[in-house]
C-alpha cells in the first residue's frame, strides 16, 4: 500500500504541473510582445503554444481521471486488476515526460527569439 501513496502523491505533482503551464503560457506570450516592443507575437509561435496548451489540458484531464480511479486501487483484489493500474500509470508517466520535454523545447525557442530580437 505504501506505493498507492507515493503514486498519489507523484499524480498530483504532475497535475499541478500541468495547472501551472496553461497559465504560464500567456504569461509567457505576453512578456514576449511586451519585451520586443509591442510587437504581436509570430503566427506560427501562437499556433505550436495553442497546440501545446491544448495537449496540456488533455493530459491533464487524463491524469485527473486516473487519480480519480486510482483511488480504487485500493480495492483490488488480484494481481491483474493491479497491473492494469499500474500500466495505465507507466503510459501517463511517459505521457507526461514527453509533454513537458516538448513544452521546455517550444519555451527555450520563444525565448531565444525574444532574445535575438533585443
Amino acid at each position: 500500500m505504501f506505493y498507492i501513496n507515493i503514486i498519489f502523491i507523484e499524480l498530483k505533482g504532475w497535475a499541478n504541473q500541468l495547472q501551472y503551464i496553461d497559465t504560464e503560457v500567456d504569461k509567457l506570450l505576453n512578456l514576449y510582445a511586451q519585451s520586443i516592443y509591442h510587437q504581436e507575437v509570430p503566427k506560427n509561435i501562437l499556433t505550436l503554444f495553442s497546440k501545446r496548451k491544448e495537449a496540456n489540458t488533455q493530459l491533464l484531464y487524463a491524469i485527473l481521471s486516473y487519480t480519480n480511479n486510482y483511488k480504487k486501487v485500493s480495492e483490488c483484489d488480484n494481481i491483474q486488476c493491479d497491473m492494469a493500474f499500474l500500466v495505465e500509470y507507466e503510459r501517463l508517466r511517459k505521457s507526461y515526460q514527453y509533454h513537458i520535454s516538448k513544452y521546455q523545447k517550444l519555451k527555450d525557442s520563444l525565448y531565444n527569439m525574444a532574445f535575438q530580437k533585443i
